[in-house]
């Protein structure tokens, strides 16, 4: 074996304990050690606020990808585009994995830097003196961070190796890829038990982990290990044990019964703009429904970019019509054209937008919802009334786009926008979620929806402007209207492909699109859509390869550089790779 003059990536993360400039001090220039850094109170909140920024660069650019050809979402056809196009036409490989952005210079040695953070509070924290209370609060923090972490991880990747403490010398990091049930029974499963009886009790106000968000993140974990996955080794389908149902049952009604979020049921009203209660979340920051939220800012590697990612030109032509065309004059929509019947070039969004159209919405995304429900309205956004420009007020027409992704101010202009840090914050978990979770294992776990199941999902149905759930349904028929509204209330939310691997609905959801082909028009359309209204980008791709969807693909392949790098350490490349 040729000696290795690297040291893999997921090592050096794992070997830097925190890289906060708080902790390096320049008058006199020294490196503050992990020894003499750990001393106060104050010391402990710095470190373990440290854990919490790998969060929000796994999530800044890439996590979408985790969607990337369901029936959800789709890229444009395009150079531009490149990457996508890999998982469009199912030839991810370990070799072009290394699209470098999303797995070493993304999702991939973020997860490893939170969990190396987090082993480090938990290694140092202890040995503080300060108030217990306190310190088991951070230390409540850091494990349930541990969780998320590695959750995400095994999502993703499958096995990994288990490692729970601090990293001093390579041979720390030295361990083989574990079995996942492995690691969710002696890390996942006890990392969020102890935060849900240490962090606090109020509302997610802060940024910071409460209780309650580790009772989300742990209901969502015993909900996934009582469906489907798919094991690393030997790449089998096997379902999870079903006496997780009762627990995702039983920790999602804590949350209900016992937490202090609740439903934004209020729309919000800002002189004439108006956004509907299902939309304030993603308006207000830390609202009462948000459980683990993540904050942006304008500055370079501390935005998001999915206000470029998530449109693929300025104005709405694929959508309402060509750019020398003017879209649909005998409705409401044309008061948004100026004089003279213009087209709709002249009515873009007024930004410099770097647009890139790589995370686009489906037509079958947009007939999963039923007419009048106002989460599509405002989530699958084709149209924005601008009350605050120079032309307002003004209505501009623009191909479907996930809303919660998008950064208006970037789209509309605002000054010191850019697309390499819009600041849109990105909700991983909300009270809608606990709903919906209680809904689905509760009719499972007891055979038959029971009443609260029924007010659980009415609650949201009713928010989003639509009558209760048909009385009297079937396990079955009430376990497929919870799978759909799980798609609409949670659509752009980066949970879509989990979904459908838990379920075991990956290839059938992946195949069965509701697009039709358009001979005059020589593309795919939706049927049950106005027929100039099109996705005329997404289309072409999206259905030359959707029918392909391999097993192979519920897992991402371990990149090939790390697992040369530890051949010694027993590491295998997941099945079909």
């Amino acid at each position: 074996m040729k000696t290795k003059f690297k040291i893999s990536l997921l090592l050096f993360t794992l070997f830097i304990s925190i890289s906060c400039e708080e902790y390096l001090e320049e008058t006199p220039p020294t490196f503050v050690s992990a020894s003499n850094f750990w001393q106060t109170a104050s010391d402990a909140r710095t470190g373990v606020d440290g854990a919490y920024q790998s969060a929000n660069t796994a999530y800044r650019r890439w996590m979408g990808h985790i969607d990337m050809f369901t029936d959800d979402v789709v890229c444009r056809p395009s150079p531009q585009v490149a990457q996508q196009l890999d998982f469009a036409q199912h030839t991810l490989d370990a070799e072009n994995f290394v699209v470098s952005d999303i797995s070493f210079g993304g999702i991939y040695p973020s997860l490893w830097q939170g969990i190396a953070r987090a082993n480090t509070v938990l290694k140092f924290v202890p040995d503080i003196n300060m108030d217990e209370t306190e310190k088991n609060m951070i230390l409540g923090e850091a494990r349930a961070l541990r969780a998320f972490y590695y959750y995400r991880l095994i999502k993703i990747w499958g096995d990994a190796p288990m490692i729970t403490e601090g990293i001093e010398v390579k041979a720390d990091f030295s361990k083989p890829r574990t079995d996942v049930n492995t690691i969710y029974d002696e890390v996942i499963i006890p990392d969020l038990k102890f935060a849900e009886e240490h962090c606090s009790d109020g509302l997610h106000i802060d940024g910071h982990f409460t209780k309650w968000t580790a009772k989300m993140i742990l209901a969502d974990v015993y909900l996934n290990r009582a469906g489907w996955y798919r094991t690393s080794k030997t790449g089998e389908i096997v379902q999870g044990d079903q006496a997780n149902w009762a627990l995702a049952r039983d920790k999602a009604k804590e949350i209900i019964d016992d937490s202090p979020h609740s439903l934004n049921t209020a729309p919000l009203v800002e002189g004439e703009e108006i956004t509907p209660a299902y939309g304030v979340a993603w308006k207000n920051p830390y609202t009462p429904e948000s459980i683990f939220e993540l904050s942006y800012i304008q500055v370079q590697n501390f935005g998001t970019w999915y206000s470029r990612n998530i449109n693929m030109q300025r104005n709405g032509a694929p959508y309402w019509g060509t750019n020398n065309d003017t879209p649909l004059l005998n409705t409401p929509d044309s008061i948004a054209l100026t004089v003279n019947n213009a087209s709709m070039r002249f009515v873009p969004f007024t930004g410099r937008l770097n647009i890139i159209g790589s995370n686009l919405v489906t037509p079958d995304l947009w007939d999963a919802f039923e007419d009048g429900d106002e989460r599509r309205d405002y989530g699958l956004m084709t149209r924005y009334d601008d009350y605050n420009s120079t032309n307002a007020p003004r209505t501009i027409l623009c191909n479907p786009t996930f809303r919660k992704l998008a950064d208006m101010d970037y789209f509309l202009g605002e000054p010191d926008t850019n697309f390499q840090y819009t600041t849109q914050n990105l909700i991983i978990y909300r009270y809608a979620e606990a709903l919906l979770v209680y809904a689905e294992a509760q009719n499972e776990a007891d055979g038959a929806p029971n009443a609260e199941a029924y007010t659980a999902i009415n609650a949201l149905r009713n928010r989003a402007g639509l009558a209760d759930l048909t009385p009297g349904l079937s396990q079955d028929d009430f376990r497929k209207a919870v799978w759909n509204e799980r798609r609409v209330e949670l659509h752009a939310e980066f949970k879509r492909k989990f979904d459908l691997m838990r379920t075991n609905r990956l290839k059938q959801e992946t195949t069965d699109i509701n697009l039709e082909w358009s001979v005059a028009q020589g593309i795919y359309i939706s049927p049950t859509q106005d027929s100039t209204r099109v996705y005329t980008y997404a289309a072409n791709t999206y259905i030359n390869n959707r029918w392909e969807y391999p097993d192979r693909e519920w897992l991402w392949p371990i990149p090939l550089q790390e697992l040369r790098l530890n051949e010694e350490n027993g590491w295998y490349q997941n099945a079909g790779y």
